[in-house]
């Protein structure tokens, strides 16, 4: 039964679905450029959908910023320690995503870190009897495929993790009482507990861990390609994308829900 704030999650959804359609028609005209863009690179690149599967939107803000980012070519998978290399020696212009300790970096590359925490936040009831990351061992913990933390939970605090394709499916298994807790990038999950519909959810563990973006540039890129980069990871820029990110996975677990909130 749908219950308050529903109607609201609707009309934020719909207008959120439209802003994204508008977003992909144009990644979708930048795509047909091929040579003529820019190449960024990013850890995973999501899978196209098969037809007719239910939309899902990416886990990732830097996969969105790159999809959205004037003039880019499509964006390229390469792990952290490749991605080096090849913006080293020119076959990759950018880079975006969490670097590891481990991966050196030459200081001829051009490093900076970005105003976006990807620091592993939980969510849960609020009428959750966790209240620390140690309490999770042996508990349930929803997490995306496509988001940054699978093998972690497990690893470090002994929780029972369950995967799940995207950040929606992980949220609406929160939701209808499949799991203690959802993990996810801080900054994402601060944006979607600003929605009404997401205070019964709004209990949170604070990162145990602080993670940043970052980027990694070819020192000798073009000025147009310089400032289209720039201006798609401003501050201001990711903070649009991730409220909209946040409405349209909200709308997104508000079509699929089709039973009430575990109680």
């Amino acid at each position: 039964m749908c219950k308050s704030g529903c109607s609201a999650a609707w009309r934020v959804g719909r207008a959120a679905l439209g802003v994204l359609m508008v977003c992909a028609a144009s990644v979708a005209g930048a795509d047909m450029r091929g040579p003529d863009g820019w190449s960024l690179g990013v850890a995973e690149v999501p899978a196209t959908p098969v037809p007719g599967a239910k939309p899902r939107t990416p886990a990732r803000i830097e996969v969105l910023a790159g999809q959205a980012a004037e003039g880019s070519a499509p964006l390229q998978a390469m792990a952290p320690a490749e991605a080096v290399e090849a913006v080293r020696n020119g076959r990759l212009d950018a880079w975006v995503g969490v670097i590891t300790d481990d991966v050196r970096l030459p200081g001829m590359l051009p490093r900076k870190r970005l105003d976006w925490s990807a620091s592993p936040m939980a969510i849960l009831r609020t009428d959750t009897d966790i209240h620390d990351w140690s309490a999770l061992a042996g508990r349930t913990v929803c997490l995306s495929a496509d988001g940054r933390y699978v093998g972690e939970l497990a690893a470090r605090f002994a929780a029972i993790e369950q995967v799940y394709p995207s950040a929606t499916d992980a949220l609406l298994a929160l939701r209808t009482g499949q799991c203690d807790a959802a993990v996810q990038d801080e900054g994402f999950l601060r944006q979607l507990l600003k929605f009404p519909e997401w205070r019964k959810f709004s209990a949170q563990l604070a990162p145990y861990r602080p993670v940043m973006l970052e980027q990694i540039q070819r020192p000798d890129l073009p000025q147009v390609t310089r400032q289209a980069l720039r201006q798609a990871l401003e501050p201001a820029r990711l903070r649009d994308l991730a409220r909209d990110q946040a409405k349209t996975i909200a709308f997104e677990v508000y079509l699929d829900q089709t039973v009430p909130d575990c109680h």
